[in-house]
């Protein structure tokens, strides 16, 4: 990581703990621009990761990848942008999206 993406992780510490605090601060409550910005994060770091099945995300708008290389992706995993961050995050349980082509794959901790 470089110093430009300090103030970003930083702003991730600030908006995922509040939501972790349990005040009624929900990840459908965060700023759209942090969701997008945090999903494309959390993507990358299980991009090409050997202990995670490809995969497709979508929230229906954009598409990231993750796990494994392959041809193709395995499963196709949707649902809206904060369910998507909540799994990617290991703050939910990914209940609230969808898997087409196999189950959810697992991921380990970050």
């Amino acid at each position: 990581d470089s110093a430009s993406g300090v103030p970003f992780r930083r702003w991730g510490e600030v908006e995922l703990h509040h939501v972790d605090l349990g005040i009624g601060y929900e990840l459908e409550d965060l700023p759209a621009e942090f969701v997008q910005r945090e999903i494309d994060f959390l993507a990358g770091r299980f991009s090409g990761h050997p202990e995670v099945a490809a995969a497709r995300l979508t929230d229906g708008t954009r598409v990231w990848r993750t796990g494994r290389e392959a041809a193709a992706p395995e499963v196709t995993v949707t649902g809206p942008a904060p369910e998507l961050l909540g799994w990617l995050a290991g703050r939910r349980d990914g209940s609230g999206l969808t898997a087409e082509g196999g189950e959810l794959p697992k991921l380990p901790p970050l």
